[in-house]
């Protein structure tokens, strides 16, 4: 849309007037609190459905198996199962474990366990296995009938792939779960954007009646509706960036504050949720402060006209 000479002189003046407005005027701080609170709300439901994103990209991302090797299996027979398990492209790597040296792991992992076995002289418990890490979770029914296979039958134990099987049936229950719980996240987040362009139109409408007088002036002498709609969205629009920044600010210190002051936060899950949820955020934080940047001008601008629309309508403004 093309903008004339005089739509772009009132449109600088507009700008100004609703910034001085801003910094001029304390009467907003009320308000300001209420887009404060949807904004924080909105923030933590947004940081929530990246969390729960992580967790469904977790849950279909590499699980690992772990395969014994029978022990009448030859070191041939050894070498081309593994040869041929990391030829599957379902696969993202696979290595032969000796018992040796999973004794060894287990000695770092598990010290109690071999301090008990050399108490007694027992002998070394496990055995050679292969450590298997499939690209998802949902290759696994693939894999299974790969090792059921009649040529592997004297080379490895097949045993744990009926525990593969129930995880991956807890696996989809809490992807279930997950994609329930980002739905209602979702509708949430759609009704705190309606009542957050409610907020900014209340916050107009109070504006506009602070400021009667000057708006019938203005109507008086004849000017352009633009110069009375454009200073208000100027206002909301600064509030919002304010409240959007402050809101994010405060979701990011209780990320970082809450691993050192709740337990639930030192688990073997948080940790393993801890790295990929950051990477996610890497990206996520980004995109939503520029949708945020973005959107704020636009509710802005529908919340002033809204917010001033019933002067419109009773002619007190001519449009």
């Amino acid at each position: 849309m093309f903008i004339g000479p005089n739509m772009s002189v009132i449109l600088r003046r507009s700008v100004r007037r609703g910034a001085n407005n801003v910094f001029r005027e304390r009467q907003w701080l009320t308000s300001f609190g209420a887009l404060f609170g949807v904004f924080l709300m909105l923030q933590i439901l947004l940081v929530s459905l990246a969390g729960a994103q992580t967790m469904q990209n977790v849950l279909k991302s590499r699980t690992n198996i772990k395969l014994d090797i029978l022990p009448q299996a030859t070191n041939e027979q050894r070498h081309e199962f593994l040869n041929k398990v990391n030829e599957l492209p379902i696969i993202e790597h696979a290595v032969f474990i000796t018992k040796e040296q999973a004794y060894e792991s287990a000695r770092i992992n598990d010290p109690q366990l071999v301090t008990f076995l050399e108490k007694y002289n027992m002998k070394n418990p496990f055995s050679d296995t292969v450590g298997i890490s499939l690209r998802s979770f949902e290759d696994a029914n693939e894999f299974s009938d790969f090792v059921q296979q009649e040529r592997w039958k004297n080379v490895v134990n097949p045993a744990h792939l009926s525990e593969i099987t129930e995880q991956e049936g807890q696996a989809n229950e809490l992807l279930s779960i997950i994609a329930t719980g980002k739905t209602l996240a979702t509708l949430i987040i759609i009704v705190a954007a309606v009542v957050l362009m409610l907020v900014v139109t209340e916050l107009v409408r109070q504006r506009v009646a602070v400021r009667e007088e000057e708006v019938f002036i203005e109507n008086l002498v004849g000017a352009d509706p633009a110069t009375v709609i454009i200073p208000f969205a100027v206002e909301a629009t600064f509030l919002l960036w304010l409240a959007a920044s402050l809101s994010l600010i405060l979701v990011i210190i209780i990320l970082f504050v809450l691993p050192s002051v709740s337990p639930a936060f030192h688990g073997d899950l948080a940790k393993t949720l801890s790295e990929p949820y950051i990477d996610y955020l890497k990206g996520f934080l980004p995109i939503t402060i520029a949708i945020e940047i973005l959107a704020a001008p636009l509710v802005a601008a529908i919340g002033a006209w809204l917010g001033v629309r019933p002067q419109l309508n009773n002619g007190r403004l001519k449009a």
